[in-house]
C-alpha cells in the first residue's frame, strides 16, 4: 500500500512539530517546503524566547500548559539539552491595568502554577525598577527558552523518521483540478499530495490567496533589542513582564533583552524592516522601568511578525472549502509556548479527518465564514 504524501509548507517552529508528530506515527510521506535557507529565518527565529503560559484566553493557555508537560518530559532521544531554563517569570501591572490582570490570572483555566505575591518581591529581585507596579503574581517554574534546541529536535527527529526537508522551495500556489486539491506549485513545477499543510507564518494566506482560499490573517511588527553587558544585571534574575504598560525585559548575554511591545500591521514583505519609532519607544519605555539602565546602548535589535486570526485564536485543521487543505497559523506570538499542542492537533486533523482535542472546535478553520471552493 502506497504512503500518501503530506506537503508542510513552512519549516519553521509550526510546520517542524507537525512534520515530527506526523513523520512518528509513520505510514505517511512528509516533506517540509521552506522558501529559505535555513529554518529560522522568520518568526521562529526571532522570538524573545520567553515561556509564558499564563494567557487570558483559557483555550490558548490549554494548549500552552499541554506543551509545557512536553516539554519538561520530552521523548527519549528527542533532544540533547533541557528545553527551558525555569528561572521564573513575574506578571506586573499598573493600577490601571490590576483589575483586569488579576481576574485573568486568579481564573485557573488561565494559569497553572501562579501565586499572587506582593509588590516587594518583584522589587527585591530587581531594585532597579521603577515605582508604579501594583499587582504582581509569580510564575516560578516558567522562564526561557531554549529555541534553537526546540525547533532542531523537531526537525531532527522529523527527518531521522522519514520526513524530508527542501529548503530553497517556493511555493507559488495550489493546485486544484474540479474543486479537488492536487498538490502544490513549487519552484515551477508541480508536487502531488493527498494532503496540504499551510504553516507558513506571515506569509500563510498569501500561499492561498490567488485560490481565492484566503484565511483573515493580520501580520503585526514587533521589536526586540538587547543591550551591552551591564554590570548591575545578574545572570538570575527573572523573566519581567509588566501589563498595562506592555514592556518585558530579562537577563541576555550579561545584558538586557527587552521590548517595548510595539504593534504595527504589516505586509510579510515589510515585518522585519526596523521602524526607528518602535526603537524609540522602547527607548521611552525603559528609561519609565528602569532608570538605572536608560543611558544603557542597545547596538542588537531586529523586528519580527506575530500573525494573529480576528479572534487572536490559532487556526488549526481543515479547511472546509477544500479537502485536503489544512492549516495551522495565526500563532501571534506563542509558536514556541504552544509548538508540541499545535503539532500534534494538526496530525490528528490530516491523520483521522477529526479530533477529540478539547480545544479543536475552537481553533478549527470552519469558524470563520468560508466561500465556495474554486472550480
Amino acid at each position: 500500500m502506497s504512503q500518501k504524501t503530506v506537503l508542510i509548507v513552512g519549516a519553521g517552529i509550526a510546520g517542524a512539530s507537525t512534520a515530527w508528530h506526523l513523520a512518528s506515527l509513520g505510514g505517511y510521506r512528509v516533506i517540509l517546503l521552506e522558501m529559505e535557507d535555513a529554518p529560522d529565518r522568520h518568526s521562529t527565529g526571532r522570538n524573545a524566547a520567553i515561556l509564558r503560559t499564563a494567557m487570558p484566553d483559557p483555550i490558548l493557555h490549554g494548549l500552552a500548559r499541554e506543551s509545557l508537560d512536553f516539554y519538561r518530559n520530552p521523548p527519549n532521544g528527542f533532544c540533547s539539552q533541557a528545553l527551558f531554563e525555569p528561572v521564573g517569570l513575574y506578571l506586573a501591572a499598573t493600577a490601571e491595568a490590576s483589575e483586569d490582570f488579576l481576574g485573568w490570572t486568579g481564573n485557573p483555566d488561565c494559569q497553572t502554577g501562579a501565586h499572587r505575591v506582593p509588590s516587594s518581591q518583584l522589587y527585591e529581585r530587581i531594585p532597579q525598577l521603577a515605582p508604579g507596579i501594583e499587582a504582581v503574581v509569580h510564575l516560578p517554574e516558567e522562564g526561557v527558552f531554549q529555541v534553537a534546541e526546540i525547533h532542531h529536535s523537531f526537525l531532527r527527529g522529523a527527518t531521522k523518521a522519514g520526513a524530508e526537508v527542501r529548503y530553497k522551495h517556493s511555493v507559488e500556489g495550489l493546485c486544484i483540478d474540479e474543486g479537488t486539491l492536487q498538490g502544490l506549485f513549487v519552484n515551477g513545477e508541480l508536487l502531488k499530495a493527498d494532503s496540504v499543510l499551510i504553516a507558513a507564518g506571515a506569509w500563510a494566506s498569501e500561499i492561498t490567496r490567488e485560490a481565492n482560499l484566503p484565511m483573515p490573517l493580520t501580520s503585526y511588527r514587533r521589536h526586540i533589542l538587547v543591550t551591552h553587558p551591564l554590570p548591575a544585571v545578574k545572570k538570575d534574575w527573572p523573566v519581567v513582564w509588566i501589563a498595562g504598560a506592555e514592556f518585558y525585559f530579562r537577563p541576555e548575554s550579561g545584558g538586557l533583552l527587552l521590548s517595548g511591545c510595539d504593534q504595527q500591521p504589516v505586509a510579510p514583505e515589510h515585518g522585519e524592516i526596523s521602524d526607528d519609532s518602535a526603537l524609540a519607544l522602547a527607548a521611552e519605555k525603559t528609561d519609565r522601568w528602569l532608570p538605572t539602565f536608560t543611558d544603557a546602548e542597545m547596538p542588537f535589535y531586529w523586528a519580527g511578525m506575530r500573525t494573529f486570526a480576528p479572534d487572536h485564536r490559532f487556526i488549526v485543521g481543515p479547511d472546509p472549502r477544500l479537502p485536503g487543505l489544512h492549516w495551522a497559523a495565526g500563532l501571534g506570538g506563542h509558536g514556541i509556548t504552544c509548538a508540541p499542542a499545535v503539532g500534534k492537533l494538526a496530525a490528528e486533523w490530516i491523520t483521522s479527518g477529526w479530533s477529540k482535542h478539547p480545544q479543536a472546535t475552537f481553533l478549527a478553520p470552519g469558524r470563520f465564514p468560508a466561500e465556495p471552493c474554486p472550480r
